[in-house]
């Protein structure tokens, strides 16, 4: 495709032909002018001077034939016209030097010494033999050693030509049956030739091979004439045999450039058709496109990459080259893409850089460039922002979900209170009517489930509150220096009362009696009876709880271990998260609104520390709290006083609370 070269490339191109073709003028013209001034030539007789023209004549088209079959296989490539333009060139040497057709003018009759050279017209045989002959060792040769072949033919014409017409063998010249039948054995080698390179043209569709075997025929028919001149020996018929040389050597040049011709009105119409194409890929807006060969090397790369890395739309090919492969080195899966390529000639998939910055929508395959060759086309498209914003849109769908789920699960734990609250102050009022005396017992008798529901509402409310503070990121910890030791050993021992009610027992174990480090007594406080609440709850009758602290040099690990019912590996990753709840059902066995571990974990995070959990489905669940082992800095030590009210409020929603 004509169009689809850079313009450099196509300018380079027409100054080669340019310079070709100005060679061959500027020789042609040189030899002209040469026998103007060649002051032997003026006076040859007439035979002679028409032998001499005719010979000068015959070697330009010879040459020209040779050259036209060079300019054919620049185009297509192809061995066998490679490979036959040599036979061409042997041709143009013989012609020039006389060893052909020419003595026999001298002569009555014809002979193989005065018609034709021997030793080059067998290596004349000898290449159109290995034009039709499959790929062979010799063609591997010629072809990887092709100015070395284009001198060996023309060395190899001069010399032998030479030394064979300088012996002129006498027996060759009275052996009339040896003419016959190596003019026979030429006429079986052209004919074979010629329907082999016919037959081989229309398979292909390549009009070069038809063009070339025309002529192969003509030479064909050249040795008819000899045999036939042996009988019949005049001017005429030798004159004859002379003309068909010029009309195989002018078919191969008439028909080359009309091969050219068919090929450029092709390709014109071809690039009329695919001009649209083309414009859509070089300046499609969208995907960044590119062309590579087998060894990733980038041959072509459409507008759209040279602007997005280069600012620039006229970049050197070289430096897309260099940066393209640079951006390929980060993608992981660039071995499996290429294997998957080789074994289907496409891919299509998402693929991610190393580091995972950019996600790449993107199509490989592969296109046929020659028969045995062929490019990888590549077409991507970063979606990293689309990528982003569905996620968000994802995160933001499930957070609004699990918020009206959450608000859901608030009104039903406040309406449980406030209709108790209701229920008790119309038996009050009714009460109240009655005697002072039935009024206090009455009130005596509900105003524990009259204060654990206060106690309720509250901590839904408080929860509410710093749900709001974290994400308005204005909950903040008051850090001093205290023993955490005694915190978590105090706080324990408290609820111990509370989960006895249960009939579960509670153990609490450490490996120092006092470590001083930097944290909010009231935070942890808050966070380590989250961890026991749930523990007690989500515990059978007769089961253990163990609380465990474990000082190291740079680490406290807190430990709420229990025998409950444990925790799915589904649910483990988002237990974390606001508004999560393991049982959503209103009908659910525990109150809550699904908020207590992701408060617990903000206030660990205001520590610069880690909350993590291991579970099993009815084998248990234990919660780790990591905190950094470090106090603050030229502080005293302060003692904390464990605030009961906070215990019985955090504990409010074990309906067996202790009075």
């Amino acid at each position: 495709m004509i169009r689809v070269l850079s313009n450099k490339h196509l300018i380079e191109k027409e100054k080669k032909m340019l310079r070709y073709i100005i060679v061959v003028v500027l020789l042609i013209s040189t030899l002209l002018i040469g026998k103007i001034f060649c002051g032997k030539s003026t006076n040859l007789p007439h035979l002679q001077s028409t032998l001499h023209f005719i010979r000068f004549f015959n070697t330009i088209l010879a040459s020209l034939a040779f050259g036209s079959c060079i300019m054919a296989y620049n185009r297509l490539k192809q061995d066998s016209i490679f490979i036959i333009s040599l036979m061409y060139l042997g041709l143009a040497v013989g012609i020039g030097l006389g060893h052909i057709d020419y003595f026999s003018f001298y002569d009555t009759e014809f002979y193989i010494s005065s018609y034709i050279t021997l030793s080059t017209s067998l290596l004349r045989v000898s290449i159109i033999i290995l034009t039709i002959s499959p790929n062979n060792k010799f063609r591997n040769v010629i072809m990887n050693n092709k100015k070395e072949s284009i001198a060996f033919v023309i060395i190899y014409s001069i010399i032998f030509g030479f030394l064979e017409n300088l012996l002129n063998s006498n027996s060759l010249n009275e052996t009339s049956t040896f003419f016959i039948g190596y003019n026979i054995f030429l006429v079986t080698i052209y004919i074979a030739s010629s329907i082999k390179l016919f037959i081989k043209g229309i398979k292909k569709g390549e009009y070069v091979f038809v063009v070339l075997g025309s002529s192969l025929f003509m030479l064909a028919l050249k040795a008819v004439y000899a045999i036939y001149g042996i009988n019949i020996v005049s001017f005429y018929v030798k004159l004859t045999s002379v003309s068909i040389t010029y009309i195989s050597s002018l078919i191969v040049i008439a028909g080359v450039f009309c091969e050219l011709y068919i090929y450029i009105f092709k390709t014109k119409l071809l690039n009329e058709n695919l001009s649209v194409f083309y414009n859509l890929v070089d300046n499609n807006k969208h995907s960044f496109m590119f062309i590579c060969d087998e060894n990733l090397n980038i041959k072509y790369a459409n507008q759209k990459i040279k602007e997005y890395y280069f600012n620039s739309k006229d970049v050197d090919i070289k430096s897309i080259d260099l940066n393209l492969k640079q951006k390929l080195r980060y993608i992981d899966e660039s071995y499996n893409i290429l294997n998957l390529l080789n074994e289907n000639g496409t891919w299509r998939g998402i693929i991610k850089d190393v580091f995972g910055y950019k996600t790449i929508d993107c199509t490989v395959q592969r296109i046929n460039v020659l028969e045995d060759k062929s490019d990888i086309v590549v077409s991507y498209m970063d979606i990293s922002d689309e990528i982003s914003t569905e996620l968000e849109l994802e995160k933001l769908k499930v957070y609004d979900k699990e918020k009206r789920q959450f608000i859901y699960n608030l009104s039903h734990e406040l309406r449980t209170p406030l209709n108790i609250f209701y229920s008790i102050v119309q038996l009050l009022d009714k009460v109240s009517l009655r005697d002072d005396r039935e009024f206090k017992e009455s009130y005596q008798k509900y105003q524990k489930s009259l204060r654990l529901n206060c106690k309720r509402m509250l901590r839904l409310i408080n929860n509410v509150i710093d749900v709001l503070k974290i994400d308005a990121q204005i909950l903040k910890a008051k850090f001093g220096n205290y023993d955490i030791v005694s915190i978590i050993e105090n706080v324990t021992l408290e609820v111990v009362k509370y989960a006895s009610l249960k009939s579960i027992n509670i153990e609490f174990d450490t490996n120092e009696e006092e470590n001083i480090i930097k944290c909010d007594p009231k935070l942890i406080e808050r966070v380590l009876l989250n961890l026991l609440s749930n523990a007690i709850k989500f515990s059978t009758e007769n089961k253990n709880i163990y609380v465990n602290l474990i000082s190291k040099e740079d680490k406290i690990y807190i430990r709420v271990k229990d025998e409950g019912i444990g925790i799915s590996d589904s649910v483990k990753k988002l237990i974390f998260e606001k508004f999560v709840q393991v049982d959503k059902s209103l009908t659910r066995m525990n109150e809550g609104i699904g908020v207590g571990l992701s408060i617990s974990k903000s206030i660990i995070d205001l520590h610069h520390g880690q909350i993590n959990v291991f579970s099993n489905l009815n084998m248990g669940s234990t919660f780790e709290i990591v905190l950094p082992n470090e106090a603050l800095e030229n502080q005293y030590t302060k003692f904390y006083d464990i605030d009961k009210s906070s215990i019985e409020l955090e504990l409010s929603d074990i309906y067996e609370i202790l009075s």
